[in-house]
Parts: C-alpha cells; sequence; structure tokens
C-alpha cells in the first residue's frame, strides 16, 4: 500500500511537471505575437508578415505588405474577416480565410489621428482608441459609419489592452498600472475594475482570464470580483484559450499547447 502510495504521488508531480511545460507546437520559427480562431488555427505574426497555422501546426497561409510598416496586432474574432491593424501606417487590412485581402481602412480618413489598439466589437464592426484624444470609435463595416465616444477618464491613463467579449455586450480597456475600464455595446462607460499589473487578458463564456506575474487566472464576471488562479508557466508573455487547449507564447517568441480537462 506504502508503495503504492509513493507510486501514485510520483506520477501527480510528473503530470503536473509535463503540464507546466506544455507540449510544443512544430512551428518553424519564433514570432513577436499570436492569437487563435474558434476554428483553433493560430495566427502567428513577425515585423510585417503573419503566418497562419492549423491545430496540428501545419503552415497553412501566409501574408505580408512591407509597404504598411510592422503589425501592431491581429483579431480574428472574425475568421472570414480578419483585421489586421498597422499603427505605424495608422490602417487596417481585413484578411479572408486564407490571408488574401478584402478590404482596407485609413484611419486617418476616419479621423483618428493616433490609434493605439483596435478590436472587433460586433458582426461587421471594430473598436478603436485613440490614445491622444482618449476616444473610442466604433467603425461599421457594412454601413460604412462611425460612432465616437469620449471616455472622460479622470486621470490619464495608458491602456495596453483592449478586448471584447464573444457576445460583443461590453468592451474592456485595461491599464496595467489602473486597472480594467469597463464600456457597453455603445462605448458607454459602465465601472472600472481597480485590478493592477494585468499583462494578457481573455474573455470567454463570462469568464475573464488575466495574465499576471507569470500566473493565469480566472474571474467569473457574473459574480463578485474574486479570481482564482488557473496556473502558472515561466517565461509566459501572451496566452490564447480555445475549448480546453491553452496557448501560451513565451518571451523567446516560441508557443506550446498546454490541454486541461477538468
Amino acid at each position: 500500500m506504502r508503495h503504492h502510495l509513493i507510486s501514485t504521488y510520483i506520477l501527480i508531480i510528473v503530470s503536473l511537471n509535463a503540464l507546466a511545460q506544455g507540449r510544443p507546437l512544430i512551428l518553424s520559427k519564433t514570432y513577436d505575437a499570436f492569437t487563435t480562431d474558434i476554428q483553433e488555427n493560430l495566427y502567428c505574426w513577425k515585423n510585417d508578415g503573419i503566418d497562419m497555422y492549423d491545430a496540428s501546426g501545419k503552415l497553412r497561409f501566409h501574408f505580408n505588405d512591407p509597404t504598411l510598416g510592422n503589425i501592431e496586432r491581429v483579431d480574428a474574432s472574425m475568421p472570414t474577416k480578419i483585421v489586421v491593424f498597422y499603427k505605424e501606417d495608422n490602417s487596417i487590412v481585413l484578411l479572408n480565410n486564407k490571408l488574401s485581402p478584402i478590404g482596407s481602412i485609413n484611419l486617418y480618413d476616419e479621423s483618428i489621428q493616433t490609434p493605439s489598439l483596435v478590436t472587433v466589437f460586433g458582426a461587421n464592426r471594430i473598436a478603436c482608441y485613440d490614445e491622444t484624444s482618449q476616444q473610442i470609435h466604433l467603425i461599421d463595416l457594412d454601413l460604412k459609419q462611425k460612432s465616437t465616444t469620449n471616455c472622460n477618464f479622470s486621470n490619464a491613463i495608458q491602456p495596453q489592452l483592449m478586448v471584447a467579449d464573444p457576445s460583443f455586450e461590453y468592451l474592456y480597456l485595461c491599464d496595467s498600472l489602473s486597472g480594467i475600464y469597463v464600456f457597453d455595446r455603445f462605448a458607454s462607460f459602465v465601472k472600472v475594475i481597480p485590478v493592477m499589473g494585468i499583462e494578457d487578458m481573455l474573455l470567454q463564456n463570462n469568464t475573464l482570464y488575466f495574465l499576471k506575474q507569470r500566473q493565469i487566472f480566472a474571474n467569473n464576471m457574473t459574480a463578485m470580483w474574486s479570481p482564482q488562479p488557473v496556473f502558472g508557466v515561466d517565461h509566459i508573455q501572451s496566452f490564447s484559450k480555445v475549448l480546453s487547449n491553452w496557448y501560451i507564447m513565451r518571451f523567446d517568441g516560441s508557443i506550446t499547447k498546454l490541454s486541461i480537462r477538468r
């Protein structure tokens, strides 16, 4: 019995260690950043190029346009209309699910002078945050219309992250020094959550997952603020989640895949 308990204990320790290390995807390159879509495709970018991999790690498509500068962010919430933000060029390029261009937006033409954050916020709608004017611009891709909201922050903030919940009811702006600012679907201010030090975050099924000090936490947004630790990973830079699969990017640009089944 004692030998069986010791063996079981060792197996648990080994399993937890394997979970923490992750299972490397077979990717031939390292990247600056990445994201995923609901079909578990990976969109990995570095400088001015994007590579799209399927869930097995097979390279499927590539896109780059060096005339636009380096890629700041990719949002694949709509896999048939992928949003690529070029901060240096003040522009957005729209790609289909094979990474072929299907449209573009010059943000200067929309009177958005200093955009810092862009994310999908509705069916065929994009939210853009202007860091100088502290305004949120909602751009309707179908109607070719734009609405603008003044955030009216009580203090000067510089949000590093902007994400929307999958139902597109709420928009979250995160400044690591002051907290998370929540807005409704019309970009009207709702509340601030005074949690500092967040390095990355995403929303799924009314749960906010966020990265802080090499640890991923989860908080049910329909209940009181009480985040619970999920797991920790050394040298983690960012993360994404599809169903029970977690994708982890480390500071060396490598991406690993973890599967956590409860």
